[in-house]
């Protein structure tokens, strides 16, 4: 399993790198970064302590509450993409950097948060 997740993990690394922040980066560029990396933090933050609540109670699987807020932390990934092209297209690239470069923490953290759930699950 871990063969499979490194060439996504290379991939993200090198876009982070590309889109990573500048000294110059406006206040805007700084706020779609914030605002894409702790809506998704706060995601996986709910999703793990539901799968820590599931485990309290005796049961070994993974909770499908914490299934279904892994899934809305994959739509918000998601939607953020569809962000990053809006901007993209209406030529905001300070703010399409920065939610970018957001993009790239967030499926780092989806990534930690897959294996997370996937040991506390028992898998």
């Amino acid at each position: 399993m871990i063969y499979i997740i490194i060439p996504p993990i290379i991939v993200v690394g090198i876009l982070g790198w590309i889109l990573r922040p500048r000294k110059s980066m406006t206040k805007r560029g700084k706020i779609a970064v914030l605002i894409t990396t702790i809506s998704q933090l706060f995601v996986a933050i709910v999703t793990v302590i539901f799968q820590l609540l599931h485990n309290a109670a005796g049961r070994t699987e993974v909770s499908d509450i914490s299934n279904i807020c892994f899934e809305v932390g994959v739509g918000l990934v998601g939607g953020a993409i569809l962000a990053v092209v809006g901007f993209a297209i209406r030529r905001k690239w300070e703010i399409a950097k920065g939610i970018g470069f957001g993009i790239c923490i967030a499926i780092i953290v989806l990534i930690l948060e897959l294996y997370l759930l996937e040991w506390l699950g028992g898998v």
